[in-house]
């Protein structure tokens, strides 16, 4: 089945897919910033959001196969950071 959206990191993907670890830290590399500085929005905390960002990228990566394709991979592990992020604040 062809994804919906294109993805510019699509090999990378496919390589995490494949348990690369190479490739996991490529796209790591590429989406730590972003995806924390929205998890820090959301948590206030500067070191809680580094755990969760650790939480989030974990389950990215056991969960890639999953990814589908039918929004962005951004969009995609973003929804996994919000979602760890919001589970944190409920916790406190």
């Amino acid at each position: 089945m062809d994804p919906l959206y294109k993805n510019i990191h699509q090999e990378i993907i496919n390589r995490c897919r494949a348990g690369e670890q190479k490739a996991q830290h490529q796209l790591y590399k590429l989406y730590y910033k972003p995806m924390f500085n929205i998890s820090l929005r959301i948590v206030n905390d500067k070191p809680e959001a580094e755990d969760i960002m650790q939480e989030a990228f974990l389950k990215a990566f056991k969960k890639i196969g999953s990814y589908k394709g039918e929004v962005s991979f951004g969009a995609w592990l973003k929804k996994i950071v919000v979602n760890h992020s919001l589970d944190a604040l409920r916790k406190r």
